[in-house]
């Protein structure tokens, strides 16, 4: 198989299971309980674990990017070429897209709902940004030590992500246009999900500046 094709192939399915286990996870959580901390906290345990698996499984297929803004940090510090960013970030926004469907089907949902949870203010798209860089950062600093230690390093980032930051540390564009999607714990309104994306490609931007200065 052409490596093209392996890139698009495995970040799809990697982005379409990643949000199935936070949409699905969070979806699950809400049927079965009104505590709201107690949804987070099973959210946050599902997303950590699935990241882990994800990452480690899919990182000699495609790299694991699974994050439109991971890919274009790699493409500005010139890890991968430009073209490639015409494979992995249709792959990542279209896995996405289809993960929430599943999720929303597994659950007797909507195929496609708009949410309706807002999720708006200066503090979140703060959040976000930081959120975002603190992603990105610990991916570079922590590459040259194996597919496992990245794995791990992201996916209890992300855990204490959705407890540390406002936003819940979505850190990822496909990610939140994919939560757009669903009428549920974990959804965004459609009006949010824009200032979402510009903190997280400001985020991604600062950390790729660190990076360069500090990352060898």
């Amino acid at each position: 198989m052409k490596n093209s094709n392996k890139i698009f192939l495995g970040e799809f399915i990697a982005c379409c299971f990643l949000v199935m286990v936070i949409v699905g996870s969070g979806i699950m959580a809400e049927n079965l309980t009104n505590d709201n901390a107690v949804r987070l906290l099973a959210n946050t345990i599902a997303t950590g674990a699935g990241l882990f698996v994800l990452i480690t499984a899919f990182a000699n297929i495609s790299g694991a990017h699974l994050n439109p803004f991971v890919s274009l940090s790699m493409y500005l510090t010139k890890r991968i070429k430009g073209k490639d960013l015409l494979i992995y970030i249709p792959a990542q926004i279209l896995g996405c897209i289809l993960g929430v469907i599943l999720a929303n089907v597994f659950f007797e949902h909507s195929i496609l709902e708009l949410s309706s949870k807002r999720r708006d203010g200066f503090h979140i798209f703060l959040a976000e940004i930081v959120a975002t860089f603190g992603l990105i950062f610990i991916i570079f600093a922590t590459l040259k030590d194996g597919k496992h230690t990245v794995a791990a390093c992201v996916a209890t980032y992300i855990s204490a992500g959705y407890w540390f930051t406002s936003s819940t540390s979505f850190a990822n564009p496909a990610v939140a246009i994919a939560r757009t999607f669903t009428d549920s714990f974990t959804g965004i309104n459609y009006l949010n999900t824009p200032t979402y994306i510009l903190a997280e490609f400001l985020g991604a931007l600062i950390a790729v500046y660190l990076i360069k200065k500090l990352v060898k």
